[in-house]
C-alpha cells in the first residue's frame, strides 16, 4: 500500500499545487494580464488554412490562442486548432497545437496532435450533426460555449449510449483526449456521474458515482479536464483526480474557479501552499478519514473550508520535531545524522526505549532516522508546532539552480520548473538536509541557497488573509471576485 502511494506521488505533488494556486485566480482576471504584445509573421487564419490542407476531411470546430512557457527568452505564445470528423457512426476530434514565435508563412508547421476519445453516435445523433454547424460542436442553447469540451444538448443524449443502462439517460457529456465524463439521470430522477477511460484502443474502465438526488448535481466543466473532474452538487464543488491505478479519489474542494484545499494520501494543504516554498507550516498531516473514491463518495459530506478538514485526519502515525537543534540519530545511541529543526514531519515506523524511528519523506526517495521520544510532538499535537526551516531565496526553488547544488537526487525525473525546498537539518560536516518536494531528501553543501534567514513569517500574514477569504466566502459574495458561473 505504501509503496503504491509513494510511487504514485513522484513528480505529481508540485503540478498539482501548482493548479492549486492558479484555481485561486478568477478566470475573468486575466483579461487584466498584460500579454505580451507582439505581432507574428503566421496568423490563426493561416495556420487553420494549413491545418485544411494538411487534415482535408476533418472540419474546424473552434481555434484559441494563449500564453503559456517561454520560448527562446520570451513567453510562448501558442494556436490550438480543434477539429472533427463523423465516420463510422462515430465523432472523432483532434487538437493541432503550435508554438507560433518562430513560425514563418511557407515553413512546415510542426503540429502537436493530441486525438480525442472517440464518441459513438446513434444514428440520429449523426444526422444531427451532419445538420449542424461542426462550430456548434461545444455550443449550448443559447449559442455560447458555455463550458470547456462539454457537447452540444443536441446530440449529448444520442452519445456513447453504451455506457448507460436501461433507463438511463445522459444530460451532460464532457469530452476530453482520454476521458468521457457526464451526468447520468435514471428513471426516478436521480443524478451520477459516470466516467470512461479510453486507453487509445478501447473504454478500459468505466466507473460511477453512487446516485444522488441532489437536482443541483453537475459538472464544473472550467475546474474539470481529462484527468480531474470537479462535481458541482452546492455550496463548494469536490474535485476528483485519475489515480495510476485507475481509481478516481477526492483531491480537493473548489469553489466557481477557485481552489480551496488539497488532500493528498499523506497530509492536506490549504490554498497558499505553494507560496511558502520553505515552510510546512501550510502543511497538515494525516490520512483523510472520509472516502476518497468517487464510486462511493458522498460529494456533500466533503467539507468547504480546510478548518473543518483539519478534525478529520487521522494523524496517530505522525510525529515531528517540537524544537529547533534537535539530533537525529542512525539509531538508538548511534551515529548522529543531523541536528533538525522544528516540525519536521515523519511516519512512525516504531517505538524503541524512548526512541522513535520516523519515515522522513517517501520510502523509495526519502530516510529515516531516529528521535528521542520526549522532543517529538505526535498526532494532532503537531499542529500547534510552528516550522523552524531557515528561509531562503525563492530563486533557489528553479530546477535549473537545484540541479547544481543538490546531492543524491536526480532531478532528471522533475518535469516541474519550480519546487518546494525545505531546509530541515544541518549534518555534522556542515551541509544542508533538505527535503525536496515533500518525498525526497537530499543533502547540498552549506554556501548553496541563498539569503538565508530567520524562519519564515508570513504564515502569519497567509493566516489572517485565509481567515478574511474563507469569511467573504462564506457570505457567499461571488460578485467580490467576479466568479465567472456564480
Amino acid at each position: 500500500m505504501k509503496n503504491r502511494r509513494n510511487a504514485s506521488r513522484r513528480g505529481i505533488l508540485l503540478i498539482v499545487v501548482l493548479l492549486t494556486i492558479f484555481c485561486l485566480i478568477p478566470l475573468s482576471g486575466w483579461a487584466d494580464y498584460d500579454y505580451p504584445q507582439k505581432d507574428y509573421d503566421i496568423s490563426e487564419d493561416d495556420l487553420i488554412a494549413i491545418s485544411k490542407v494538411d487534415f482535408p476531411d476533418w472540419y474546424l470546430v473552434n481555434r484559441e490562442r494563449y500564453w503559456a512557457g517561454s520560448w527562446n527568452d520570451e513567453t510562448a505564445c501558442w494556436i490550438d486548432i480543434l477539429l472533427m470528423q463523423v465516420k463510422d457512426s462515430t465523432l472523432y476530434q483532434k487538437k493541432l497545437s503550435v508554438i507560433v514565435n518562430s513560425l514563418r508563412k511557407g515553413e512546415h508547421v510542426p503540429w502537436e496532435i493530441t486525438d480525442y476519445a472517440p464518441i459513438p453516435l446513434t444514428e440520429a445523433a449523426v444526422n444531427t450533426l451532419l445538420d449542424m454547424e461542426p462550430t456548434d460542436l461545444y455550443r449550448d442553447q443559447d449559442g455560447y460555449t458555455a463550458e470547456p469540451c462539454r457537447l452540444s444538448w443536441r446530440i449529448t443524449s444520442e452519445c456513447a449510449t453504451f455506457l448507460l443502462s436501461e433507463g438511463e439517460a445522459w444530460i451532460a457529456l464532457y469530452s476530453y483526449p482520454t476521458t468521457l465524463a457526464g451526468i447520468v439521470i435514471n428513471t426516478e430522477g436521480q443524478k451520477c456521474i459516470r466516467i470512461a477511460h479510453w486507453d487509445g484502443k478501447q473504454y478500459c474502465s468505466v466507473i460511477s458515482s453512487r446516485f444522488f438526488s441532489e437536482e443541483r448535481l453537475s459538472i464544473n466543466g472550467w475546474q474539470s479536464n481529462g484527468n480531474i473532474v470537479t462535481v458541482s452538487c452546492g455550496a463548494c464543488d469536490p474535485q476528483f483526480a485519475r489515480q495510476p491505478d485507475g481509481r478516481w479519489l477526492f483531491v480537493g474542494i473548489g469553489d466557481g474557479n477557485w481552489t480551496l484545499y488539497r488532500v493528498y494520501d499523506d497530509f492536506v494543504t490549504d490554498a497558499f501552499a505553494l507560496t511558502l516554498h520553505d515552510s510546512n507550516d501550510v502543511i497538515h498531516y494525516g490520512e483523510f478519514a472520509l472516502e476518497r473514491e468517487l464510486t462511493n463518495a458522498d460529494f456533500t459530506a466533503y467539507p468547504d473550508y480546510i478548518r473543518d478538514v483539519i478534525p478529520l485526519l487521522d494523524s496517530s502515525e505522525f510525529a515531528c520535531v517540537r524544537s529547533d537543534g534537535t539530533p537525529m540519530w542512525e539509531s538508538p545511541n548511534g551515529k548522529l545524522l543531523a541536528t533538525c529543526y522544528a516540525r519536521l514531519t515523519g511516519r512512525i515506523i516504531q517505538h524503541e526505549n524512548g526512541y522513535v524511528q520516523l519515515q522522513i519523506g517517501s520510502e523509495e526517495y526519502g530516510m529515516v532516522g531516529w528521535f528521542e521520544e520526549d522532543d517529538l510532538a505526535f498526532g494532532m499535537d503537531i499542529e500547534a508546532v510552528r516550522c523552524g526551516f531557515p528561509s531562503h531565496s525563492e530563486e533557489d526553488c528553479n530546477r535549473d539552480y537545484l540541479v547544481h547544488v543538490l546531492n543524491d537526487v536526480d532531478l532528471a525525473e522533475f518535469t516541474n520548473t519550480t519546487c518546494l525546498v525545505w531546509l530541515i537539518g544541518e549534518k555534522p560536516e556542515g551541509n544542508w538536509l533538505v527535503q525536496l518536494n515533500v518525498e525526497t531528501v537530499c543533502t547540498a553543501s552549506a554556501d548553496s541557497f541563498r539569503n538565508i534567514g530567520p524562519a519564515s513569517e508570513l504564515w502569519a500574514q497567509f493566516e489572517a488573509e485565509y481567515d478574511h477569504f474563507e469569511q467573504e466566502m462564506q457570505k457567499g459574495v461571488g460578485e467580490a471576485y467576479d466568479r465567472p458561473g456564480k
